[in-house]
C-alpha cells in the first residue's frame, strides 16, 4: 500500500494539534527522513488490516510438515525435478 502505487486514489486528512506539537512532529519526521504524511502513516499502518490470503488445508499441512523437518531434501534443482517425477526434457 505504498504512496506511489495509489497516487491516483489519495485523500487529504486534517489533524488538529497545537503549533508546538506540529513543530515537534515535523522534527521527528525529519529525523526519520520522512515527510509528515509518511511519518504519521508509518505509525497508523501498524494497525491497518492486512489483506492476506489464508493458505488452504493442503498448503497449511505442507508448511507444518516442512517446519517439523519433514518433506523432501534435494541436492540440486535436477534432483528436485527427478523427485517430483517431472521429466525436464519434455
Amino acid at each position: 500500500m505504498g504512496a506511489q502505487s495509489h497516487a491516483e486514489h489519495q485523500a487529504k486528512v486534517t489533524i488538529t494539534c497545537s503549533y508546538d506539537e506540529r513543530l515537534y512532529i515535523k522534527m521527528l519526521a525529519e529525523k526519520a527522513h520522512m515527510n509528515l504524511s509518511e511519518f504519521i502513516l508509518s505509525y497508523l499502518r501498524k494497525d491497518f488490516p492486512v489483506n492476506k490470503k489464508t493458505p488452504n488445508k493442503k498448503t497449511l499441512a505442507a508448511m507444518k510438515e516442512a517446519e517439523e523437518g519433514g518433506g523432501i531434501e534435494c541436492d540440486s534443482i535436477d534432483d528436485f525435478w527427478e523427485k517430483m517425477g517431472i521429466d525436464r526434457s519434455v
